[in-house]
């Protein structure tokens, strides 16, 4: 079964290209699958992991670069794709940016990715890598989890990826912001399911900073998903 948010963005991206029958989309740090899997539609994946990308068997395009530095040359899509990815660079703000810049008229940006001041955001900042390789073995059972080309990534989470912070700039480049989501990960779901003692002291962790902050950090919610499109 598709998670929320994967079916808030595809809902959006049906009922845009709906009428098009050759509806080019480009998912940066698309690593090895889409995650808008869109009837028809020709996908074109920028990653640095080469792993990731040969694993890729949904794109009819192939780069190996840096979303933050590449050139995307005389390319147009109807549709940008940012999915779990800006969290992990260092300068958002300028992948967004020259993904923007090949954009088709009324084309849109899907963004999804964490919640940064949620209590799993806070908790995965405060936490060593390591640790998150042991929850995506033993919780979430990826036994490749944290080698080459698989998840979890290292995370950097600028300031610049957080939801506020991305909205912002896609409405500096022009864009209207049409659809903001906020769910709960499912790997929120599988820690309750798993290993429900780890669940409710992670619980009561969100519970302290909710409350030393007055509700500003800390949130349930895990997850954002923002649908921009462009104006010009």
């Amino acid at each position: 079964m598709a998670s929320p948010w994967v079916n808030d963005a595809l809902s959006h991206a049906q009922s845009a290209f709906s009428s098009k029958t050759d509806t080019n989309i480009l998912e940066v740090g698309g690593g090895s699958r889409t995650h808008i899997p869109l009837k028809g539609a020709r996908y074109t994946v920028v990653d640095i992991s080469k792993e990731q990308l040969e694993k890729n068997q949904d794109a009819a395009e192939r780069i190996l670069g840096d979303a933050q530095t590449i050139d995307y040359g005389d390319r147009h899509f109807d549709a940008c794709v940012f999915w779990d990815v800006l969290e992990h660079l260092e300068s958002p703000r300028s992948a967004l940016l020259r993904a923007h810049d090949t954009l088709s008229p009324g084309g849109l940006v899907f963004v999804k990715g964490p919640i940064l001041n949620s209590a799993k955001g806070i908790f995965t900042d405060l936490t060593p890598w390591w640790t998150h390789v042991l929850f995506y073995r033993y919780v979430l059972r990826q036994k490749n989890a944290g080698k080459p080309g698989y998840a979890p990534f290292r995370v950097e989470h600028a300031a610049e990826a957080s939801h506020s912070e991305i909205a912002g700039t896609l409405k500096d480049l022009g864009m209207d912001v049409v659809f903001v989501g906020e769910y709960v990960s499912t790997q929120v779901h599988a820690l309750k399911d798993r290993i429900p003692p780890l669940y409710w002291l992670y619980e009561a962790f969100g519970l302290v900073l909710r409350t030393v902050s007055a509700g500003k950090i800390g949130g349930r919610e895990t997850e954002f998903l923002i649908v921009a499109k462009c104006l010009r």
